[in-house]
Protein backbone atom coordinates (compact mmCIF):
# COMPACT_ATOMS: atom_id res chain seq x y z
CA UNK A 1 0.00 0.00 0.00
CA UNK A 2 1.58 3.31 -1.04
CA UNK A 3 1.37 6.40 1.09
CA UNK A 4 0.35 9.70 -0.39
CA UNK A 5 2.80 12.44 0.46
CA UNK A 6 1.05 15.63 1.46
CA UNK A 7 2.44 18.68 -0.32
CA UNK A 8 1.72 22.30 0.58
CA UNK A 9 -0.36 24.22 -1.94
CA UNK A 10 0.93 27.34 -3.67
CA UNK A 11 -1.39 29.48 -1.54
CA UNK A 12 -0.04 27.87 1.64
CA UNK A 13 3.57 28.44 0.51
CA UNK A 14 2.86 32.06 -0.40
CA UNK A 15 1.09 32.70 2.92
CA UNK A 16 4.02 31.24 4.87
CA UNK A 17 6.46 33.35 2.85
CA UNK A 18 4.47 36.50 3.71
CA UNK A 19 4.44 35.52 7.39
CA UNK A 20 8.22 34.93 7.38
CA UNK A 21 8.74 38.37 5.83
CA UNK A 22 6.61 40.01 8.55
CA UNK A 23 6.10 37.75 11.60
CA UNK A 24 3.91 40.30 13.40
CA UNK A 25 1.36 40.24 10.61
CA UNK A 26 -1.93 38.44 11.17
CA UNK A 27 -2.41 35.07 9.51
CA UNK A 28 -5.76 36.11 8.00
CA UNK A 29 -4.19 39.19 6.43
CA UNK A 30 -1.36 37.11 4.94
CA UNK A 31 -3.89 34.59 3.64
CA UNK A 32 -5.87 37.31 1.83
CA UNK A 33 -2.73 38.80 0.30
CA UNK A 34 -1.62 35.33 -0.83
CA UNK A 35 -4.90 34.89 -2.70
CA UNK A 36 -7.28 33.14 -0.30
CA UNK A 37 -10.89 34.28 -0.41
CA UNK A 38 -11.77 36.74 2.38
CA UNK A 39 -14.33 34.34 3.86
CA UNK A 40 -11.69 31.60 4.06
CA UNK A 41 -9.29 33.90 5.91
CA UNK A 42 -11.86 34.50 8.67
CA UNK A 43 -10.99 31.10 10.20
CA UNK A 44 -7.20 30.84 9.78
CA UNK A 45 -6.78 28.02 12.31
CA UNK A 46 -9.32 25.79 10.60
CA UNK A 47 -8.44 26.80 7.03
CA UNK A 48 -4.66 27.17 7.33
CA UNK A 49 -2.68 26.37 10.47
CA UNK A 50 -4.35 23.01 11.18
CA UNK A 51 -3.79 21.70 7.64
CA UNK A 52 -1.21 18.98 6.95
CA UNK A 53 0.24 20.83 3.97
CA UNK A 54 1.13 23.78 6.19
CA UNK A 55 2.77 21.47 8.74
CA UNK A 56 4.81 19.89 5.93
CA UNK A 57 5.89 23.31 4.62
CA UNK A 58 6.93 24.45 8.11
CA UNK A 59 8.97 21.29 8.65
CA UNK A 60 10.64 21.70 5.24
CA UNK A 61 11.58 25.27 6.24
CA UNK A 62 13.02 24.04 9.56
CA UNK A 63 15.09 21.41 7.75
CA UNK A 64 16.40 24.05 5.33
CA UNK A 65 17.43 26.22 8.29
CA UNK A 66 19.16 23.28 10.00
CA UNK A 67 20.95 22.45 6.76
CA UNK A 68 22.33 25.98 6.59
CA UNK A 69 23.75 25.77 10.12
CA UNK A 70 20.94 27.73 11.72
CA UNK A 71 19.95 25.14 14.29
CA UNK A 72 18.85 25.22 17.91
CA UNK A 73 22.37 25.64 19.31
CA UNK A 74 23.00 28.64 17.02
CA UNK A 75 19.69 30.18 18.08
CA UNK A 76 20.48 29.68 21.77
CA UNK A 77 23.83 31.47 21.33
CA UNK A 78 22.09 34.36 19.54
CA UNK A 79 19.38 34.60 22.22
CA UNK A 80 22.10 34.83 24.86
CA UNK A 81 23.96 37.47 22.83
CA UNK A 82 20.78 39.51 22.25
CA UNK A 83 19.71 39.12 25.89
CA UNK A 84 23.01 40.65 27.01
CA UNK A 85 23.18 43.28 24.26
CA UNK A 86 24.97 46.54 25.03
CA UNK A 87 25.52 49.80 23.20
CA UNK A 88 27.81 52.81 23.48
CA UNK A 89 26.29 55.89 25.11
CA UNK A 90 28.01 59.01 23.82
CA UNK A 91 27.99 62.44 25.36
CA UNK A 92 29.66 65.73 24.50
CA UNK A 93 30.45 66.40 28.15
CA UNK A 94 31.28 62.90 29.47
CA UNK A 95 33.37 59.99 28.20
CA UNK A 96 31.61 57.28 26.18
CA UNK A 97 30.36 54.35 28.22
CA UNK A 98 28.92 50.91 27.56
CA UNK A 99 25.31 50.55 28.74
CA UNK A 100 22.66 47.79 28.38
CA UNK A 101 20.72 47.95 25.10
CA UNK A 102 17.28 47.43 26.61
CA UNK A 103 15.50 47.91 23.29
CA UNK A 104 17.29 44.89 21.77
CA UNK A 105 16.89 42.86 24.96
CA UNK A 106 13.13 43.49 25.06
CA UNK A 107 12.69 42.58 21.39
CA UNK A 108 14.10 39.10 21.95
CA UNK A 109 12.12 38.59 25.17
CA UNK A 110 8.87 37.62 23.39
CA UNK A 111 10.70 35.13 21.14
CA UNK A 112 12.26 33.43 24.14
CA UNK A 113 8.98 33.44 26.09
CA UNK A 114 7.23 31.90 23.09
CA UNK A 115 9.85 29.15 22.85
CA UNK A 116 9.19 28.28 26.50
CA UNK A 117 5.43 28.25 25.88
CA UNK A 118 4.87 31.33 28.03
CA UNK A 119 2.47 34.13 27.07
CA UNK A 120 4.01 36.84 24.88
CA UNK A 121 3.23 40.45 24.07
CA UNK A 122 -0.21 41.55 25.19
CA UNK A 123 -1.00 38.02 26.38
CA UNK A 124 1.71 38.20 29.05
CA UNK A 125 -0.45 40.37 31.30
CA UNK A 126 2.02 43.24 31.16
CA UNK A 127 0.32 46.54 30.57
CA UNK A 128 2.39 49.10 28.75
CA UNK A 129 1.97 52.53 30.23
CA UNK A 130 2.96 55.80 28.68
CA UNK A 131 3.56 58.87 30.76
CA UNK A 132 3.15 62.23 29.13
CA UNK A 133 4.39 65.34 30.85
CA UNK A 134 2.99 68.63 29.63
CA UNK A 135 4.81 71.83 30.39
CA UNK A 136 2.90 75.06 30.18
CA UNK A 137 4.39 78.48 29.96
CA UNK A 138 2.88 80.93 32.34
CA UNK A 139 2.91 84.60 31.54
CA UNK A 140 2.69 87.05 34.37
CA UNK A 141 0.73 90.21 34.31
CA UNK A 142 1.03 93.12 36.75
CA UNK A 143 -1.31 91.48 39.30
CA UNK A 144 0.14 87.95 39.01
CA UNK A 145 2.96 86.52 41.05
CA UNK A 146 5.02 83.39 41.38
CA UNK A 147 5.23 81.64 44.74
CA UNK A 148 8.08 83.08 46.76
CA UNK A 149 8.00 86.48 45.06
CA UNK A 150 6.68 89.61 46.67
CA UNK A 151 3.69 91.27 45.11
CA UNK A 152 4.32 94.93 44.60
CA UNK A 153 1.54 97.32 43.89
CA UNK A 154 1.71 99.88 41.15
Amino acid sequence: MSQNKVEPTELQKKTLMLLRENPKRGIGSAMREAGYKPVTSLKPKQNFTDLKGVAVAIEEWREALRGSGLDESWLIKKYKEWGEATKIKSSFTEPDKVVPDYETQLKVKDDIRGDFGLPVGRESGVVQQTQVTIFTRLSRGADEFVEGEEVKGE
